[in-house]
């Protein structure tokens, strides 16, 4: 699958698109100033970016996609083709468009802002106060 900020080079290499990584650094900072996902997706139209998939407005999905995909640190994951589990980290297997840094501190920023808990038999569950317009 093609990873939006990055295009191969002539021996099929990952190297970074200039210009889609800077519409990648714009997302992830955008979500670090405070902006929802709803409200990149809104800047991004006002600045007439396209999709991925080159439409005209992006999806919820794909913005969330990207800000926990840890590929854009440069890392990548390889997985055991039979248990589905981590096989092999392989650091600096492409070259990086944000620091391990922000990609951390964006982990950090979006586990404060979900209202998605573990309860007490270790089942997610919603918290229905948080948010909630009827709290006062």
């Amino acid at each position: 699958r093609k990873l939006y900020g990055y295009k191969k080079n002539k021996d099929g290499e990952l190297v970074i698109d200039e210009e889609t990584a800077k519409v990648v650094r714009g997302i992830f900072r955008w979500y670090l100033e405070g902006a929802s996902v709803l409200g990149i997706i809104k800047k991004l139209a006002e600045a007439g970016i396209p999709s991925p998939a080159g439409k005209e407005k992006w999806n919820k999905r794909a913005i969330e996609t990207m800000l926990v995909n840890e590929k854009y640190t440069g890392i990548v994951i390889l997985l055991d083709s039979v248990s589905q589990e981590v096989a092999y980290q392989m650091k600096d297997g492409i070259p990086p468009i944000i620091t391990e840094g922000e990609f951390r501190v964006v982990q950090e920023e979006k586990a404060k802002r979900s209202n998605v808990e573990v309860d007490e038999n270790g089942f997610l569950q919603r918290n229905r106060k948080k948010y909630s317009s009827k709290i006062k």
